[in-house]
């Protein structure tokens, strides 16, 4: 991102995660921090997959934000912008894009090729015009357009200026949490050196209020401190930040330090900007 290392897994999957491996001594790997496995608990929080050599890549996470706007009988996937920024210059089709919504993955740590019992294929996908042009505002906003509906509750999106309102009437004070769900790299900062692990699963934790831009919502993503505060990290861009225990989210995971451990910063969704590009879309609240 324009402002901190992106959270995606891009064309350079390998490089991102050997560089990563080499940052921590580790093992390249894969997600949520300090997080345990979400289950069923969120069935509208996909994976979102490249096609490309009979393969089908690891790139993001995202969320089903329901039937296209004019467009009966297709569905919209809700990611972050610089999943999807990349892929015109290499010449990347809207059909070679899948979305997963299983709960259970696997993914192969040579080819990074993920394994899913069910998948969703799209047709095109879209980012924010003004993506990157920022850095205090990256505009970090994407959508892949899926052929078909998918028989899953979408997520709520929020009304204008929401998380502004929770500021106002105290909703936002250090102590607050939001809710990650996600596919991405699992760091680990206990028992030993940094590590990253390659996921199994869509994955659950949740992270603390730490401020709040015009733009960008921030969060503390520290998972040493003895508690139970997670984050995101790589392969987790574009997974929805949720009010705590509801389907309504308030930003895209979108950029974070290098090693997924400090803080992440989020793009809101509440803002004049994201709505009037998903509003192209989706029917807003």
């Amino acid at each position: 991102m324009a402002f901190g290392p992106r959270l995606a897994v891009v064309p350079g999957l390998a490089a991102v995660l050997a560089a990563a491996a080499a940052l921590l001594a580790a093992t390249p790997a894969f997600a949520i921090g300090n997080g345990v496995p979400d289950g069923n608990g969120h069935p509208n929080v996909g994976l979102l997959a490249v096609e490309q050599g009979g393969d089908r890549i690891v790139q993001c996470s995202g969320s089903y934000a329901g039937a296209r706007k004019g467009s009966v009988g297709t569905g919209v996937f809700l990611t972050a912008g610089h999943c999807l920024a990349w892929m015109p210059d290499e010449g990347i089709a809207g059909s070679q894009l899948w979305v997963t919504f299983e709960p259970d993955v696997a993914i192969d740590p040579e080819t990074f090729a993920v394994t899913a019992a069910s998948w969703h294929q799209a047709t095109a996908f879209a980012i924010d015009p003004a993506f990157g042009q920022s850095r205090a505002n990256p505009r970090d906003y994407g959508v892949v357009l899926l052929g078909a509906t998918v028989g899953v509750t979408p997520v709520q999106l929020p009304t204008a200026g929401l998380l502004d309102r929770l500021a106002a009437q105290g909703g936002l004070r250090p102590g607050a949490v939001f809710d990650n769900v996600g596919y991405g790299v699992i760091p680990s900062f206990k028992n030993g050196p940094p590590r990253l692990e390659l996921p199994s699963a869509r994955m659950f934790s949740t992270s603390r209020f730490q401020g709040l831009t015009p733009s960008l919502l921030k969060l503390l993503m520290n998972s040493d401190t003895g508690d139970d505060n997670g984050g995101s990290c790589y392969g987790d861009s574009g997974s929805p930040k949720f009010l705590p225990r509801t389907n309504r989210i308030v930003a895209l995971t979108s950029g974070g330090d290098p090693i997924c451990r400090a803080q992440g910063y989020n793009q809101r969704l509440d803002v004049a900007d994201a709505r009037r590009f998903l509003g192209q879309y989706l029917n807003l609240p």
